[in-house]
């Protein structure tokens, strides 16, 4: 916990507890953490860790529908995870053919009632937290283009077979 009478340093202190954000939570102005944790919190938590091993398998099996699904929508990739590895897919992210497909594809999913998200619109070599490395737009090509065609699915361990089959046809329609 941190006390100021300081506008200038309750920013900064903001910044660095939410990943070094700037003026909006995409913008990285400075490296951060995230360690916020209180005891509300931490009584919540305690008992998720049982819970854990479960949710990963419910996770894992929506992960599957939705390769499974999403198999047949034109143009999209579906995450993969190599042999041996397991993902707890905190997110479910697929990538699209270019920027102008991803946007059709939100749009028809937004008009489903289909909510989703792109986490991170602007690449970390393109943050000004790290500005001081001199990298610019074009020095990381594959990165980029990557960044413009992902975008997320909804996620979570209680995914209904029946929510996942209305996010794929509404990609089908």
């Amino acid at each position: 916990m941190c006390f100021t009478d300081s506008d200038e340093l309750k920013d900064l202190l903001l910044s660095i507890r939410i990943h070094g954000q700037g003026r909006d939570k995409y913008e990285n102005v400075r490296i951060g953490i995230n360690g916020r944790l209180d005891t509300l919190q931490a009584a919540v938590l305690l008992p998720k860790f049982g819970l854990f091993p479960e949710e990963v398998g419910l996770r894992q099996k929506a992960a599957e529908r939705y390769a499974a699904l999403l198999s047949q929508v034109p143009g999209l990739t579906v995450p993969q995870v190599p042999e041996g590895y397991l993902s707890v897919w905190a997110q479910y992210s697929v990538l699209a053919r270019d920027t102008e497909h991803r946007a059709q594809l939100m749009d028809t999913l937004k008009a489903g009632g289909v909510p989703t998200a792109i986490y991170y619109p602007q690449p970390l070599h393109l943050q000004q937290a790290y500005a001081n490395l001199g990298y610019k737009a074009g020095d990381f090509p594959v990165c980029e283009g990557l960044g413009r065609r992902v975008f997320s699915l909804p996620m979570h361990p209680y995914l209904t077979a029946e929510a996942q089959e209305r996010v794929a046809q509404a990609m089908l329609a």
